[in-house]
């Protein structure tokens, strides 16, 4: 799943998602870094403590998401498929 996040300095950068469960992703940036994100209460951070938001969430054709969305996001909806609100 491809994503958007926007850090506290407003920089934007594109993102995969590599792996999620309902407190966590690993994700790789467009720079070929990968960042671990920690869920807090109703918000994402790195692992250093800086805040992100995460602006679009991305299919990418021939991925099955159902599985991710239902066990991360089951409420919000991702490009016509149930995902939980963020």
């Amino acid at each position: 799943m491809g994503m958007i996040i926007r850090f506290e300095s407003g920089l934007r950068v594109e993102a995969v998602l590599l792996a999620a469960n309902a407190d966590g992703m690993r994700i790789i940036v467009s720079e070929g870094n990968t960042l671990e994100l920690v869920r807090m209460a109703e918000s994402w951070q790195t692992e250093s403590g800086a805040a992100i938001q995460i602006e679009g969430l991305l299919a990418i054709p021939g991925i099955d998401v159902t599985q991710f969305c239902a066990g991360v996001w089951p409420q919000a909806v991702v490009a016509g498929t149930s995902c939980s609100a963020f």
